[in-house]
């Protein structure tokens, strides 16, 4: 098991101090700024990792931007759609006063002081957390998520689907002409 941690260059020094408190536990991570041999394809690697990891932390905030390294990586996330899985840790640890994605909004985060940083408690919580993954996720919100995705998906099907047909009729009427 391998615990990706996704932060802001602006978070880096906290991903990595909450990176060491995880070794600590014995807890196997992947953090760019350790795991990435100098010269590589960044994008590749980083999707690589997230893929072959098995929970992710998510270091937010303080304040609500991400750098676009961090959107990448929420954006893979999103992607894979880890997110609809509740078995898959996915853990915020949220500094200050930083809105999470709305796909993280199902999960427990974990609030770290941007003044006194708690980085053991955080890598305690995330310890329970992949221990039990299922307690750290609101599953009636995750359920109601994968209705909404779901109904998206149709009506996206079904746009796909007239447009084809509508695609076809147009065809049919240029081959008149």
């Amino acid at each position: 098991m391998s615990v990706f941690i996704s932060h802001s260059r602006q978070n880096a020094s906290a991903a990595l101090k909450l990176c060491n408190e995880l070794n600590k536990r014995n807890v196997p991570t992947w953090l760019d700024v350790l795991d990435l041999e100098s010269g590589v394809e960044w994008t590749a690697k980083v999707a690589e990792a997230i893929r072959a990891s098995t929970a992710l932390v998510f270091v937010l905030g303080p304040g609500n931007e991400t750098d676009r390294g961090q959107q990448f990586e929420l954006r893979q996330v999103v992607e894979e759609e880890f997110y609809l899985d509740s078995t898959r840790p996915l853990i915020p640890v949220v500094i200050g006063d930083a809105e999470l994605p709305g796909f993280l909004s199902v999960r427990k985060a974990y609030p770290l002081d941007a003044a006194s940083p708690d980085f053991a408690g955080a890598a305690d919580f995330i310890a329970a957390a992949l221990a039990s993954p299922q307690d750290n996720v609101d599953e009636e919100k995750l359920q109601r998520g994968r209705d909404a995705r779901a109904k998206a998906m149709k009506s996206f099907d079904e746009f796909v689907r007239d447009l084809g047909i509508d695609d076809a009729k147009l065809a049919a009427l240029r081959a008149l002409k």
